[in-house]
């Protein structure tokens, strides 16, 4: 978990890209978590079972969010491609700044 770029000492930041996630990913996501405690609860092969279902749905609907998502993009530097890919840059070199200092982050 991490708060304002600070992460918690002992936890790797992994950057999930949850912005683009839709509601269907969200739901699977859930369903995929909610069956792993209960695997964890009842360490039955059953259990075990239902929740690979669960992970293989869930990454298959994270990838085509992802598809989804990046053939926009593509699309879009396709079509009005300088303009939009400045502002690509822009928000990106944005985003590394620090609002309190000048200093960029990593």
């Amino acid at each position: 978990m991490s708060e304002l770029g600070i992460t918690k000492p002992g936890r790797r930041k992994v950057n999930k890209q949850t912005w683009l996630w839709t509601e269907d990913v969200k739901a699977k996501v859930r369903e995929k978590r909610s069956l792993y405690h209960v695997f964890l609860g009842d360490r039955t092969a059953d259990n075990w079972r239902e929740y690979q279902k669960a992970k293989k749905a869930a990454k298959k609907a994270v990838a085509v969010a992802k598809a989804t998502h990046y053939g926009d993009v593509y699309r879009k530097l396709e079509s009005s491609g300088e303009r939009y890919l400045y502002r690509l840059a822009k928000t990106r070199h944005r985003q590394t700044e620090d609002i309190l200092t000048d200093r960029k982050m990593r």
